[in-house]
């Protein structure tokens, strides 16, 4: 199995989100077993950690939550409409996300 580099070790150490603080379950606030839930997955995983496109979940929540296609949709339609307003165009997020998601 593959080591982490050291850059992204680094990113997921200090993963964040632009959608709220972080310290509790974004869905139901709980302060128990917190994860990080990436917004955008496989080869945008790093552009989600790095643009602060992360969710705060408890274990519980992300399980339930994972296969949700509804809620990943909204998240993704959300960060883009967060990406185009706060860092750059259209183009600017199809460049680095590879997809258009509004």
């Amino acid at each position: 199995m593959k080591n982490k580099s050291y850059k992204l070790a680094k990113l997921e150490r200090n993963r964040y989100s632009v959608f709220h603080d972080g310290k509790k379950c974004y869905l139901c606030n709980s302060e128990y077993q917190l994860t990080w839930d990436e917004i955008f997955k496989g080869r945008n995983r790093k552009n989600s950690m790095q643009y602060g496109f992360c969710i705060r979940l408890c274990l519980t929540c992300h399980r339930r939550i994972n296969e949700d296609y509804d809620y990943i949709n909204y998240w993704q339609k959300k960060s883009q409409e967060y990406f185009e307003t706060h860092y750059g165009s259209r183009d600017d997020f199809l460049s680095i996300f590879y997809k258009n998601y509004l």
